[in-house]
């Protein structure tokens, strides 16, 4: 299962090179990947938020080895390319305000752990409505459900949770 390992490369947040440079380095070919418009603010900073959930990711996998493989992150939200592909995802289940990553292991009296994952301010956007009743909808149903800012609190909410002595869950046969 060496495939749901840790990403063997650690990317620092302070690497960040344009497509141009990269290029000019020699790390990638031209012809290899799209040119990329510019970007706005708001895209800017849900890359950087992106950056920053995937070291959460990476740095959970490499402390917890052993349950590191089980955080997900949920691609809920984003831009889509058209409207049917919209109404297709919803058909499918896909919802507005779904937490972005889920720790299925249940620690503490709680079934999961949910995280809203949002960047370090000031790259932070604020909570939507609907992250609020997804977060809310959660906790009601016996799920420890956080908003995360950032790499540092984002991990030492996973590791407190990670900390609490297991949920015992009993299984079908036993009751």
């Amino acid at each position: 299962m060496s495939f749901l390992g840790p990403h063997p490369i650690q990317r620092p947040l302070s690497m960040r090179v344009s497509r141009e440079e990269a290029i000019q380095r020699g790390w990638i070919r031209c012809e290899d990947t799209p040119e990329v418009p510019n970007q706005s603010r708001r895209s800017k900073k849900s890359d950087i938020e992106a950056e920053e959930q995937v070291v959460v990711v990476d740095q959970f996998r490499v402390e917890y080895a052993d349950v590191g493989y089980l955080l997900i992150h949920i691609p809920n939200g984003g831009s889509r390319k058209n409207r049917y592909e919209g109404w297709r995802l919803k058909r499918q289940g896909a919802r507005k305000g779904v937490s972005d990553l889920l720790l299925p292991v249940a620690r503490g009296g709680f079934h999961m752990l949910w995280i809203e994952f949002k960047a370090r301010p000031p790259f932070d956007a604020p909570v939507t409505p609907h992250q609020a009743e997804w977060i809310r909808l959660m906790r009601e149903q016996g799920c420890q459900a956080q908003v995360c800012l950032g790499v540092d609190a984002a991990m030492a909410c996973l590791r407190t949770y990670m900390a609490m002595p297991p949920t015992v869950v009993m299984m079908p046969s036993e009751r």
